[in-house]
Order: structure tokens, then sequence, then C-alpha cells
């Protein structure tokens, strides 16, 4: 689940792909169960400085302790930014509900949810919870809790897909 990392340019990373559970936005290469793409995607970060992480970011982070006991790896995860800190989360049947709202999640395909229900908990301020876009195949927030805020290394703002290059805003 870690992913190997290589610097490209003064302020961003560039960060191999290593598992299915971004699928389909992120692919990891074949023949590891799960993935799509022929080789992995590399995807280039760029520091938050300032900036604050907003929803539906993509974001490379360092894993808390418990994704090392809960997941069996730890280390260097690619996810999304799904809650913000202050805001309580739960998911019922997969579906995630912010404040008690459903979560309109357009990036999520359905055959990607899983059928998890949580209680959910609130989010504690300067923490996000981070979910994978293949949420069956994903360790995951709801299994190793919100990431503080310093354990962001940056945005993904561009993936190398082959001789592809797909920008993010």
């Amino acid at each position: 689940m870690s992913v190997a990392a290589g610097c490209m340019g003064r302020n961003g990373h560039v960060y191999r792909v290593p598992s299915s559970s971004m699928e389909p936005t992120l692919h990891c290469g074949r023949p590891q169960l799960g993935c799509r793409g022929r080789e992995a995607d590399l995807v280039y970060a760029v520091p938050y400085g300032d900036g604050r992480p907003s929803r539906g970011d993509i974001v490379v982070f360092e894993t808390p302790r418990a994704a090392e006991l809960r997941c069996g790896s730890g280390g260097i995860f690619i996810k999304r930014v799904i809650g913000l800190g202050g805001e309580r989360w739960q998911e019922r049947a997969g579906t995630i509900l912010i404040d008690g709202q459903r979560l309109n999640e357009p990036w999520l395909r359905p055959n990607f949810r899983d059928s998890l229900s949580s209680r959910g908990s609130r989010i504690p301020a300067d923490s996000y919870l981070l979910l994978g876009d293949n949420r069956g195949s994903s360790c995951d927030s709801r299994f190793f809790g919100p990431v503080p805020r310093q354990k962001l290394r940056g945005k993904v703002v561009e993936i190398k897909r082959g001789s592809e290059r797909i920008h993010l805003r």
C-alpha cells in the first residue's frame, strides 16, 4: 500500500500508485489484484503550504501508526479528502453522511462502493477523513481514523498514465 517517491521539481514529488484502493481514478499495475493498468500511474503532488485541503482533493500522506495495525501496511498512502475537521461523519450501507447529509461523490462509481455501515464520529479540528475511491479494497480513515494536517505531504495535481498526462485542479 505504500508508494515509492521520487523528486520532481523543487516543490513537489512523484509517487507511484501501488494498490487498487483508488481505482478507477488512479490505476495500479497488473497483475496485482484489482489493478486496471498495464503499469502503475505516477502522480505528482505539491505541498499545500498555507493552503487548506478541500473535500474531493486527492492527497498523499503519511499514515498514522494505527494503519500498520489495521491495514498490515503503513508509510505513504494516496486517498481522497472526504471529511473536514469539525464535521461529523458516518457510513450507512456504503453511503457517506457528513453532518447527517448524504455526501454527493461524483468521483465514486456505484460498483466501487462497499456495504459497510459505521457509527462514525466527529473529525478533530485540523484533521481529515481520507477514503479510497475503491471502497471495497481500501484501508483508509474508516479503519485507522482521521489524519492530522501535518501528515499530509501534498495534493495530487497531475496523473501520468503511460504517455498521457492528466491535470487536476
